[in-house]
C-alpha cells in the first residue's frame, strides 16, 4: 500500500511538472512562470552557446590574423576579409543561436495587469516591448557575428533595431559603438560621426566601454587617412584599454601615424615603448627597426646601422631580411646616400621570398628613384615587379597602375628603337665578325642559366632552413596516396607551398614567370601580327633555341625589304616614345630630343608636321622663344594650308571652326526635316551639295549620304535601295551607321520593302537631333515588347524577388523571417537579404545571390510553402518572382514591372 501511495505521488508530481512546463512554453501567455522559463531557457540553451561560438570565432580570426607591418596595422583585426573567412563557422553558428532564442523565446505579449492604481515602477514594467530579458543581447550577438561576416547591411539592421526597440537596456551603449564602427566599415562616415558624437555627448556611457569607443573613433579617422585626428582618441584607447594585446596594439598603430606625420621622435620613443612590452616576436622586429630608422632623423646613424647588420646576422632573423635590407634602405635614402639605398633596397627585393608586401614596397622605392633620375627603362622594371606582387587594395593601387601602364607603353618603344639599332648593325657586320659576336652571346645565355639554377638551389635550402627553424621537417609534410593531385588537399597544400619555395607568390595571371611581363607581352602580341620572319620563314619555323646561331640570325634584316620595314619600326617608335614623353610624362626635354631624332634621320617622315608642331608647343613650355620661333616658321612655311598653320596665324580659328561646325549641324538639321516631309529631292540637293565641299565636319558625312540612302528607299525600287545600301557600307566601314545599314538589309528576308519603307521615319537611328545640342536624339517611342527590353540568360546570377506593399506589411518583420529561413535551411551557404524602396509604395525584399536561373527557381519553391515568412501576409500584398542580375538592374531603372512579370511567367514560371 505504501508502495502504491509513493507511486500515486510521483505520478501526481509528474503530471502538475508537465502541465508546468507545457504552459510556460508558449510565448503568448506573460506570467512569472513564462517569464522564468524563456529567461532560462534563452540564456543557458541558447544565449550562452552563441555568445561562446562568436568569442571562439574572435579568438580564432585573432590567433590567424598575420599583419602588414609596412602599412599601417588595422585597428580591428576582426574586420578584415580573412577574418570574416577564418571566423565563418563559428559566426554562423552565433547568428543561428540568436536567431532562435529571438524565435522561441521573445514575449512580446503584455502581462495581465494587476487591479487599483499602478505605481511608476509598475508603468515602467507594463510599457516594455519585451519581456525576455536576452532577446535585446541576441541581437547584439547577431549584429556583432554579421559585422565580423562583413554583412554591414545586416550588422546594421539589427543595431538600428535595438536603438529603437530597447533604449533603456545596458546593451544599448555596446550596440551604439558597434553601429558606428558598422558605419566606418561600410564607409557611412558621416553616419559613423554622428553616432560616435552622440556617445561622447552620454553622460551615463559606461567608463568599462570607453577603451573600445575611444578605439572605434581611432580607426573611424584612420579609414579616412586622418592621422592628426586619430592621435588623441588613440592615446584615449591606451589609457582605458585593459588587455594588454590591444594595449600594445594601439602603441604600436600610434608609433606608426607619428611616423607617418613625420614626427620621428615621438614614433622612434614608441617604437620603444612596445619593444618593452614583450609583444609577438614579429611585433617587436618590426618596432625594434623602425625604432632605429626614426632614431637616424636625429641620432647617430652609423651605430643605428651598425644594430641593423648586427640583427641580419641573428639566424632568427633570416625570414626577415628583406625588412632589416629595407630599413637600410630607408636610411640611406633620408638621408641622401642614394647608391647605398639602391643596393640595399634591391637586396630587399632578392630576400623576399614570402612576404609579397616587402618585395612590392623594395621594387616601388627603385622605381621612384629611378624614375627621378630619368632612367624609364630601369624604372619600368622595377614598377612592373611591384605591380606583380602589390595587393589590389593599396591605397594607391590605381595611381601605381597607370604609372606601370605608361612606362610599360614607352618601354615597348624604347626597346625597339634599341633592338632594331643592333639589328642593323649585327646585319651589317662581315660574316666571320657576325658568328664571333652571337657566339659570345650563346656563351652568355648558358653561364646565366648556370647561375639562375644555382640561384634556384640557394633559394630552396633557404626555405627549407625557414621550415625547419619554425618546427617542420620538409619531408613529413610530403603527402602520400593514391588520389589525383587536385583531389587530394593535402597534395594540393603542398604543392602549393614548394611552388612559393621557387618562385614566391605570384598573382594569377598570363606570363607570370616573367620578370618583365608587360613588355613582353606586347612583343608577343607584335609577333603575332607579323606574317613573315626573314626570307622564306613563316612564324610556324621560328627558331626558339637561344643557344643556336640560328636563333639569332632570324630576326636580322639581311636584304633591302627587310631593312625598309626595320626603319619604319624604328621610325613608328621614336614618334610614339616622344609623344609619350610629352602626354603622359611630362617631359618634355625628352619629347624634344626623340622629335628632333625623328627628323633627323627621317626627313620625309610622315609624322613631319607633326613633330613640327608638338616641337613648337614644347619650347613654348620649356620658354625656347628662338626655337619656338623656328617651328612655327617651319609649320605656317612647310604646310601652310594645314589646321595647325592656321591655328598658329589666326587668333580666332578655333572660334570660327566652332561656328563653322554650328552651321553644318544646322544645315544637317533642314537636310533631315526634308527627309521627314518626303522631300527627297531636297535631300539629294543637299547631300550632294555637302559631300562635295572642301571643309566638312567628319563625323556628318555618313549621316547625310545616310538619309540619302534612306530617300533611295523610298523613291526606287528594292534592288536600287539594296546596291544603295551596300555601297553605304562600303564607304563607311567604320561609323556607327553601319549597323543600321546592315539590320535594313537583314530585313528584306521577311519584310515587305513597302512596309519597311514606311516605318524608317520612326527608327531610332534616324531620330530627328535637338537643334540646341545638336546632336542625335536616339530615343524611340516604340512600345517595347518584354523579350525586347529584358533577356534570358539561365547561366547568370539571379536574385529571388518579393516586391512588397511598404504601407501593409512590416518590412523589417518580413526581412527577419526570410533571413531565419536561409540560417534554418541552409546551412552551408549564406546569402544577403537587401530592402531596396521600389516607388512611393513598394519595396523589393530581394535574396541575393544564386549561381543561376534553376537555384533561383528551386528557392522560390522552398520558401514559398514557409508559414512563418508568408502565413501573416495577405496575397494581394505581395508577388514573388526570380530575375537575373542584368535583369534586376534594367528592372530597378524602368521601373515596367508588368512588362517583366508576362517576361517572367513566358520563361521562368514552368522551369
Amino acid at each position: 500500500m505504501a508502495l502504491k501511495k509513493l507511486f500515486a505521488i510521483i505520478l501526481a508530481i509528474s503530471i502538475v511538472s508537465l502541465i508546468w512546463i507545457f504552459s510556460a512554453c508558449t510565448t503568448e501567455k506573460n506570467t512569472a512562470i513564462t517569464r522564468t522559463y524563456h529567461n532560462t531557457t534563452a540564456k543557458f540553451n541558447v544565449y550562452f552557446n552563441g555568445n561562446e561560438a562568436f568569442k571562439s570565432g574572435v579568438k580564432r580570426a585573432e590567433q590567424s590574423h598575420v599583419d602588414n607591418y609596412v602599412d599601417i596595422l588595422p585597428v580591428f583585426v576582426i574586420n578584415t576579409a580573412e577574418a570574416s573567412s577564418t571566423s565563418k563557422g563559428d559566426m554562423d553558428k552565433a547568428i543561428k543561436k540568436a536567431s532562435k532564442a529571438i524565435k522561441y523565446h521573445s514575449i512580446k505579449a503584455k502581462p495581465k495587469k494587476k487591479s487599483g492604481k499602478l505605481s511608476p515602477k509598475d508603468l515602467e514594467f507594463y510599457s516594455q516591448n519585451e519581456y525576455c530579458k536576452w532577446i535585446d543581447d541576441s541581437y547584439l550577438l547577431m549584429g556583432k557575428s554579421y559585422y565580423i561576416q562583413q554583412d554591414y547591411y545586416q550588422a546594421r539592421q539589427n543595431f538600428e533595431y535595438m536603438l529603437s526597440q530597447y533604449p533603456k537596456e545596458k546593451t544599448l551603449h555596446e550596440a551604439k559603438v558597434w553601429l558606428a564602427r558598422t558605419y566606418a566599415a561600410n564607409r557611412q562616415y558621416k553616419k559613423a560621426k554622428e553616432m560616435l558624437d552622440l556617445i561622447d555627448g552620454d553622460k551615463d556611457f559606461p567608463k568599462k566601454q570607453k577603451g573600445e569607443y575611444a578605439a572605434t573613433y581611432a580607426d573611424y579617422f584612420l579609414k579616412q587617412n586622418l592621422y592628426e585626428e586619430a592621435i588623441p582618441k588613440l592615446k584615449l584607447a591606451i589609457k582605458h584599454t585593459r588587455k594588454k594585446q590591444y594595449r600594445v596594439r594601439y602603441k604600436y598603430i600610434l608609433a606608426q601615424i607619428f611616423e607617418k606625420t613625420n614626427n620621428l621622435k615621438e614614433a622612434s620613443d614608441m617604437y620603444a615603448e612596445v619593444a618593452k612590452m614583450n609583444p609577438p616576436y614579429e611585433m617587436e622586429f618590426n618596432a625594434r627597426i623602425n625604432m632605429a630608422r626614426n632614431y637616424a632623423g636625429g641620432g647617430d646613424v652609423k651605430d643605428v646601422k651598425k644594430s641593423l647588420r648586427k640583427m641580419l646576422r641573428d639566424d632568427k632573423n633570416i625570414e626577415y631580411q628583406d625588412q632589416i635590407y629595407y630599413a637600410l634602405g630607408e636610411i640611406d635614402y633620408r638621408t641622401g646616400n642614394i647608391s647605398e639605398a639602391i643596393k640595399n633596397y634591391k637586396q630587399s627585393s632578392e630576400k623576399s621570398m614570402f612576404n609579397d608586401f616587402q618585395k612590392a614596397m623594395s621594387c616601388m622605392k627603385l622605381g621612384e628613384i629611378y624614375l627621378s633620375e630619368e632612367e624609364y627603362l630601369k624604372a619600368q622594371i622595377y614598377y612592373d615587379t611591384c605591380m606583380t606582387f602589390l595587393p589590389y587594395d593599396y591605397d594607391d593601387y590605381s595611381e601605381i597602375r597607370t604609372l606601370s601602364r605608361n612606362l610599360n607603353e614607352l618601354a615597348v618603344h624604347l626597346i625597339t628603337i634599341q633592338t632594331e639599332d643592333s639589328l642593323q648593325r649585327v646585319a651589317q657586320m662581315p660574316e666571320n665578325e657576325r658568328n664571333k659576336l652571337i657566339d659570345k652571346l650563346i656563351a652568355q645565355v648558358v653561364e646565366e642559366e648556370r647561375l639562375q639554377q644555382e640561384m634556384e638551389r640557394q633559394q630552396t635550402q633557404d626555405s627549407y632552413l625557414f621550415d625547419q627553424r619554425r618546427g617542420r621537417n620538409p619531408n613529413i609534410n610530403a603527402p602520400q596516396g593514391g588520389k589525383w593531385y587536385f583531389y587530394n588537399p593535402a597534395q594540393l597544400s603542398f604543392g602549393q607551398n614548394e611552388f612559393r619555395k621557387k618562385w614566391g607568390n605570384r598573382k594569377n595571371e598570363d606570363h607570370w614567370r616573367r620578370k618583365n611581363k608587360s613588355v613582353m607581352s606586347d612583343f608577343d602580341e607584335e609577333l603575332a601580327d607579323s606574317d613573315t620572319l626573314t626570307d622564306g620563314q613563316t612564324k610556324s619555323s621560328k627558331i626558339s633555341d637561344n643557344k643556336t646561331r640560328e636563333y639569332y640570325l632570324q630576326d636580322l634584316p639581311v636584304n633591302d625589304s627587310l631593312m625598309a620595314e626595320s626603319h619604319q619600326r624604328i621610325l613608328e617608335a621614336l614618334y610614339n616614345a616622344a609623344r609619350i614623353y610629352k602626354e603622359k610624362f611630362e617631359a618634355y626635354q625628352e619629347a624634344v630630343d626623340y622629335y628632333k631624332e625623328l627628323n633627323s634621320r627621317y626627313p620625309q617622315n610622315e609624322y613631319l608636321l607633326l613633330s613640327y608642331y608638338n616641337l613648337y608647343v614644347l619650347n613654348k613650355l620649356l620658354n625656347n622663344e628662338s626655337e619656338m620661333r623656328t617651328y612655327k616658321n617651319l609649320v605656317t612655311s612647310t604646310f601652310p594650308d594645314s589646321h595647325y598653320a592656321k591655328l598658329l596665324t589666326n587668333p580666332n580659328y578655333l572660334q570660327e571652326l566652332e561656328a563653322q561646325r554650328r552651321a553644318d549641324m544646322d544645315f544637317y538639321i533642314k537636310t533631315y526635316d526634308a527627309y521627314a516631309k518626303d522631300d527627297c529631292r531636297l535631300v539629294k540637293k543637299n547631300t550632294d551639295d555637302y559631300l562635295s565641299r572642301e571643309n566638312t565636319q567628319e563625323d556628318l558625312l555618313a549621316k547625310f549620304a545616310y538619309l540619302d540612302v534612306l530617300c533611295t528607299g523610298k523613291t526606287k525600287d528594292t534592288t536600287s535601295f539594296k546596291m544603295a545600301l551596300v555601297d553605304f557600307m562600303s564607304t563607311y566601314p567604320n561609323d556607327d551607321l553601319y549597323n543600321s545599314a546592315q539590320d535594313i538589309l537583314a530585313y528584306f528576308g521577311s519584310t515587305n520593302i513597302e512596309l519597311l519603307i514606311a516605318d524608317l521615319a520612326s527608327r531610332p537611328d534616324v531620330e530627328k537631333p535637338e537643334r540646341t545640342s545638336y546632336a542625335n536624339d536616339t530615343g524611340s517611342n516604340e512600345i517595347v515588347k518584354p523579350e525586347e527590353l529584358f533577356k534570358l540568360d539561365e547561366l547568370a546570377p539571379h536574385y529571388y524577388v518579393l516586391y512588397v506593399n511598404s504601407k501593409e506589411v512590416d518590412i523589417k518583420r518580413l526581412s527577419f523571417e526570410v533571413r531565419n529561413f536561409n540560417i534554418f535551411t541552409f546551412n552551408l551557404r549564406t546569402f544577403n537579404v537587401v530592402n531596396i524602396m521600389f516607388d512611393d509604395e513598394h519595396e523589393l525584399v530581394t535574396v541575393r545571390t544564386f549561381d543561376n536561373q534553376r537555384q533561383s527557381v528551386n528557392y522560390k519553391r522552398m520558401i514559398t510553402d514557409n508559414p512563418d515568412v508568408f502565413g501573416k501576409l495577405n496575397e494581394k500584398d505581395y508577388i514573388q518572382f526570380t530575375i537575373s542580375e542584368e535583369n534586376y538592374q534594367i528592372l530597378r531603372k524602368n521601373k515596367n514591372l508588368n512588362a517583366y512579370l508576362q517576361f517572367y511567367l513566358e520563361n521562368y514560371e514552368n522551369k
